[in-house]
């Protein structure tokens, strides 16, 4: 008798550490899922808030250069400006230009900027390396770094 009370003792000490330790590994496993959720909704909310628009674009046929006028429309700054992608080229045959390189193609900002604030109006100069051939539509896009796209047509 005395040893069944001691065994169903020992039991129930078990059962009562087992039950805690699984409350904790849940615990925390359902806080590290909050934490995910949370840091998803925040990129979510950015890249809502975040819009470009390309507003004009200037290039002919007698110059490897091409003028870009974009704005800010959205609800926020875009930050990290020197991680803003620019891609450039024919219809089908668009590539990456690199920012600010040391040879063409490369594209760098008219003015210093490092953040695109609310309603502002930026000039990108991209350089090509090689005249734009005369009667043939060009693709201008940027990608802020959160992800958001504008893209511009125009024929020399």
């Amino acid at each position: 008798m005395v040893s069944a009370g001691i065994t169903e003792g020992i039991m129930l000490v078990a059962s009562v550490i087992v039950a805690s330790s699984l409350a904790g590994m849940v615990i925390s496993k359902t806080g590290a899922l909050n934490s995910s959720f949370t840091i998803s909704a925040e990129a979510q909310k950015d890249m809502i808030l975040t819009k470009i628009k390309i507003v004009y674009v200037s290039g002919n046929s007698s110059s490897p250069a091409v003028t870009v006028w974009a704005k800010n429309i959205g609800s926020t700054p875009v930050s990290n400006t020197d991680k803003l992608d620019v891609y450039f080229g024919k219809v089908g045959s668009t590539a990456r230009i690199p920012y600010n390189a040391g040879s063409d193609p490369k594209w760098v900002y008219s003015a210093n900027v490092t953040q695109w604030q609310i309603k502002d109006t930026v000039q990108i100069d991209i350089a090509n390396g090689s005249n734009l051939s005369p009667g043939s539509t060009y693709v201008v896009r940027l990608v802020a770094p959160n992800g958001v796209t504008d893209e511009y047509l125009f024929s020399t």
